[in-house]
């Protein structure tokens, strides 16, 4: 073991994770949660694409795959009209089961606390955590995986920049229905007419017994329709998405909606002596955009596997340290494609301007043609998606 020390705030799934990767690294680590059970909570449901090999890359996949469902087959459909199919591996699960299974793989070397923290000091030699209960911790380094907390960044004057408040409006619930039930695929994705009803797509994928159903809008959080559906959730989305009836027939909702309202908002004066955020307690993420889970998992690898271990073979953990983090190219193009990609998604469904026109319309006109070119040429098409890939990765 380390003679170093870590004190990690917020067990959910970035401190958990991190906590993971260090204690297996040797480090000693010190967790701190409220919570001895998490709560339900509606925010990750599924994993997938770099998502998958970086919760590989960190050693946590297996565990998480055993408990999730799997599924690979999805249809995607707009205006009743089918966009294309995609294969592709996907994991679903709910976010409370994942931090179940991570800090099941808590090493026994980690010292898990549940208790509210109240206070924080920090300074390049060592960090002060004090506790409800009136203990105090102490670590040569503090990781605030505080989620959108505000409480310990503000006892610390670390401020947050809204870049977009309520910036969409996320929808949770599961369903029954027959058709999905002895049809032979997984998922299906239905996109919104955007400028209308304001919603950017609805996901349905598999999820134990029954078909989850992720919707990502961006309702004014005012908008009576968000009323309506929580009231009559089946009757309003066959108004607003009628080609839901030729896809899954009738269909029951057998769990109360659930909703998740998202500012987008930068942490600012963040390099600070002796503490590192990671996560949303950095920065969030639309969940449309589906990259707020790349994002923190970046952030567990950049920190853990690099950063970390750097830091500790010189005394002190001072604020320039500490700035390497924030400055990590992979972790800064991550979070700019992640910001880039919200307003995107925004644009690309609500923008009546007619540039915004013209692309949505040449966006899924390309969709199409990739997908008829897939089921005519999977070589061909393989090439087109690598080469599109590569093109954004080296925009962000």
């Amino acid at each position: 073991m380390s003679s170093k020390t870590i004190a990690i705030v917020g067990a959910g799934l970035s401190g958990s994770l991190a906590a993971v990767v260090l204690a297996r690294a040797g480090h000693r680590v010190t967790l701190i949660d409220r919570h001895p059970v998490y709560p339900k909570e509606f925010r990750v449901e599924k994993l997938s694409g770099d998502q998958i090999t970086l919760l590989r890359r960190l050693g946590v996949l297996d565990a998480v795959a055993a408990a999730a469902t799997p599924f690979s087959d999805i249809l995607n459909i707009r205006g009743g009209r089918i966009i294309d199919r995609i294969k592709d591996q996907h994991y679903a699960i709910r976010y409370e089961e994942i931090v179940r299974v991570l800090r099941a793989e808590l090493p026994p070397s980690v010292d898990l606390i549940f208790d509210r923290v109240t206070d924080v000091k920090t300074a390049p030699e060592q960090q002060q955590i004090m506790l409800s209960d009136g203990g105090l911790i102490t670590a040569d380094l503090l990781v605030l995986a505080t989620g959108m907390g505000d409480a310990l960044r503000q006892k610390l004057n670390i401020s947050r920049q809204m870049i977009a408040e309520k910036q969409s409006i996320t929808f949770g619930f599961s369903l029954m229905s027959e058709r999905a039930r002895t049809s032979d695929l997984e998922g299906l994705t239905f996109y919104g007419d955007g400028l209308t009803d304001r919603i950017d797509y609805l996901s349905l994928f598999p999820l134990g017994g029954v078909t989850r159903a992720n919707l990502f809008t961006f309702l004014d959080h005012r908008d009576a329709w968000i009323r309506d559906l929580r009231r009559d959730p089946a009757a309003t989305l066959h108004k607003a998405l009628p080609e839901l009836q030729r896809f899954l027939g009738d269909f029951q909702i057998v769990e109360n909606v659930s909703n998740w309202t998202m500012d987008l908002t930068i942490a600012r004066q963040v390099e600070r002596d002796g503490v590192v955020l990671i996560g949303d307690a950095y920065q969030t993420s639309c969940p449309a955009a589906g990259t707020g889970v790349t994002r923190l998992l970046t952030d567990v690898d950049r920190l853990c596997n690099t950063y970390i271990p750097k830091w500790f073979d010189t005394p002190g953990i001072d604020s320039a340290k500490v700035g390497q983090f924030y400055a990590d190219p992979k972790k800064m193009a991550v979070d700019a494609y992640a910001m880039r990609l919200a307003h995107y998604r925004r644009s690309l469904t609500l923008d009546p301007s007619l540039r915004w026109a013209l692309h949505r319309r040449q966006h899924f006109i390309r969709r199409r043609v990739i997908g008829w070119m897939g089921r005519v040429s999977p070589r061909l098409t393989g090439q087109i998606k690598s080469y599109v890939r590569r093109r954004k990765q080296a925009a962000a």
